[in-house]
């Protein structure tokens, strides 16, 4: 039998409750997580001040947890990006641009087409970059 001397994927270097360079261990960032999405869930619509607090704090520990994964994984490369993108679609990130997107989409079918265009070579892009990193993990 044909038995691969290469692993597929990589491995953690360490288990989730160890702390991670980044100072955080992973279960203590899901365990913070779970406990400000549940605050969110629990809190009132009109206290409002408490509800951004916990919504705030939710995105910084998810900003964490993601952090200390990747950190486990071995994959700090890959951190700036995934932090920026997770910056741009947390609550309140880019509000401003969509707010000025979808007006402009009202407005404009052919804005609608060249919007639907962009987006589809956007994911075309993003598939081929995941697979090309999935190669490049496998060959590692």
């Amino acid at each position: 039998m044909f038995a691969p001397s290469r692993r597929l994927l990589p491995r953690p270097s360490f288990d989730a409750e160890t702390e991670a360079p980044c100072g955080t261990s992973v279960a203590e960032a899901r365990e913070a997580l779970a406990f400000w999405r549940g605050r969110l869930k629990r809190l009132p619509w009109y206290r409002r001040a408490a509800r951004a607090e916990a919504r705030e704090m939710a995105a910084r520990w998810q900003r964490r947890r993601v952090q200390a994964e990747l950190e486990r994984w071995q994959l700090r490369g890959l951190a700036p990006p995934l932090l920026r993108a997770l910056d741009w679609w947390a609550p309140g990130g880019g509000v401003a641009v969509r707010r000025a997107a979808g007006r402009v989409l009202r407005v404009s079918p052919l804005a609608r087409m060249v919007a639907l265009a962009a987006t589809a070579v956007t994911v075309t892009a993003l598939a081929l970059l995941a697979l090309t990193l999935v190669a490049i993990v496998q060959l590692a």
